[in-house]
């Protein structure tokens, strides 16, 4: 440990450049993360809500509505289907409205909102965007699922939202995950680089041990050292890096997300976080360092 932190005291700017290009590279690798996280969450909140909700007649039947259900459920690419009754349509609405007087209907014209105004429905969760199609056509085929006087079914659903937002999502990734190879290349050569310079750097001195009977592990373990404090330094940057960054971005995000992701982001997200970035900042180094030594020792051979 010594021998490293001399030879850091040596060439400072060595140094900085190594722990600059970790820093980067584990900034990148956080902020990506993060985003990766987060879509993963915005796509489960999707897909455990109804996708699809069918509104019926109020002439329909308990007999009609099973069998509807019963059909959705046995159908490739249904995950659940459940009946809404119009109590239970009116228990919905008041928890989306609050304590809102004039969309609770007592200060209106048209009097208090009762569950005979809105009507009963069919909400459906799909495991499989690529399954709207058929549940909306099997939909507008029933007898039970109401229509506006123009004579189309009343059904809502998000057309392909939640497969565009894969899209987006997996593109996204697709790309943040080339960046972070590139730059992991780029890294690895770089600190590599860095690692054989100064080991070049002192080739008097490592001959010098080799005449005393060195071993080739004892003379690249201060190497193989100072490489690791790089990947740490430069790990624990990163994350504070990409820790200011989502502070700053805060302000921007809860508004739009915060009915999705809980802001400020739990403690346990950014722990983890800090643990992963170190674990692939020791890594990265530990490769580098690696690489450097194997040089050393086809060349001393």
């Amino acid at each position: 440990m010594n021998t490293a932190l001399k030879n850091i005291r040596r060439s400072p700017f060595q140094a900085l450049s190594a722990v600059f290009i970790i820093s980067l590279t584990l900034f990148v690798v956080g902020i990506f993360s993060l985003v990766t996280f987060a879509s993963h969450i915005i796509l489960l909140n999707f897909e455990t809500k109804p996708q699809i909700i069918a509104y019926l007649k109020d002439d329909h039947t308990t007999d009609q509505v099973a069998g509807l259900i019963s059909n959705m459920t046995t159908t490739q690419g249904v995950k659940n289907a459940i009946y809404i009754s119009k109590q239970d349509a009116l228990e919905i609405y008041k928890k989306s409205v609050g304590n809102d007087p004039v969309l609770l209907g007592t200060v209106t014209d048209w009097g208090i909102v009762t569950a005979d105004i809105l009507p009963a429905s069919i909400e459906i969760t799909a495991s499989d965007p690529s399954a709207f199609n058929t549940i909306v056509s099997i939909l507008e085929k029933s007898d039970i699922v109401s229509a506006t006087p123009q004579g189309k079914k009343e059904i809502d659903f998000p057309q392909d939202v939640i497969s565009e937002l894969t899209k987006w999502t997996n593109a996204i990734r697709g790309a943040g995950l080339i960046l972070i190879i590139a730059l992991t290349v780029v890294c690895i050569l770089t600190v590599m680089i860095i690692i054989s310079m100064k080991i070049s750097g002192r080739r008097t001195e490592i001959s010098t041990l080799k005449l005393l009977g060195a071993q080739n592990i004892y003379i690249i373990k201060p190497y193989i050292t100072e490489s690791l404090i790089y990947g740490l330094s430069g790990a624990f940057f990163g994350w504070t890096f990409s820790y200011i960054a989502l502070l700053y971005s805060t302000p921007f995000l809860a508004p739009r997300l915060g009915g999705v992701i809980s802001f400020p982001i739990p403690f346990w997200v950014n722990l983890f976080l800090l643990i992963g970035l170190l674990a692939f900042g020791l890594i990265l180094s530990l490769i580098s360092s690696l690489f450097a030594a194997a040089r050393f020792v086809k060349r001393s051979r």
